[in-house]
């Protein structure tokens, strides 16, 4: 007989900045739900992505529940390297390229504890042909940094990607310099 945790979780809400234009990310683009956005499973993830007006930089707010435990009270690396490729992704999507990461590596700086709502920033560093290098960060409010990555994305012919193109076409023309952030 398992014993199951039935405590709930009341992940708690993740607010952009003055000048952030939040990014609605669809659950899904095809078959499945998105590893990230799709899961909806309240003791994992919470996420909400941005982009800021100033620089039309890439960043997002993160809170790590206890289902991403790794180390006992800490986030599991794994979890932090899915949000840091999907980070550094979406950052080379939204200046026009459909790209896949062909390798990401992170190094982690500190130990994350779990329940922690940290910002994540992302932009692109390089272009050359079809290699996109991109880089990304995980801190808290007080400047902690968690992890550090760096990715090369290979650009893709875009009619490989269905709705997803069609999806960040329409998220590219609503971002028209404005402060939209529901705050």
């Amino acid at each position: 007989m398992s014993t199951r945790n039935t405590e709930i979780i009341n992940p708690p809400e993740l607010q952009g900045e003055k000048g952030w234009t939040e990014l609605k990310i669809p659950d899904t683009y095809g078959k499945g739900r998105a590893f990230i956005t799709g899961d909806k499973t309240p003791d994992r993830l919470k996420v909400r992505y941005f982009q800021k007006q100033s620089d039309k930089s890439f960043v997002a707010r993160v809170w790590f529940g206890p289902a991403t435990e790794g180390p006992a009270g800490f986030v599991h690396g794994g979890s932090m390297a899915s949000i840091l490729d999907e980070a550094m992704g979406a950052a080379v999507w939204l200046i026009g390229f459909t790209a896949v990461a062909a390798r990401i590596s992170v190094d982690y700086r500190n130990m994350l504890p779990l329940g922690t709502v940290t910002s994540v920033e992302a932009n692109v560093i390089s272009v050359n042909g079809r290699k996109i290098v991109s880089a990304g960060k995980i801190s808290d409010e007080a400047g902690t940094v968690y992890a550090e990555s760096e990715g090369l994305y290979i650009n893709l012919p875009s009619e490989r990607f269905g709705k997803m193109v069609h999806y960040r076409d329409e998220v590219k023309e609503s971002l028209s310099g404005t402060d939209k952030n529901e705050q």
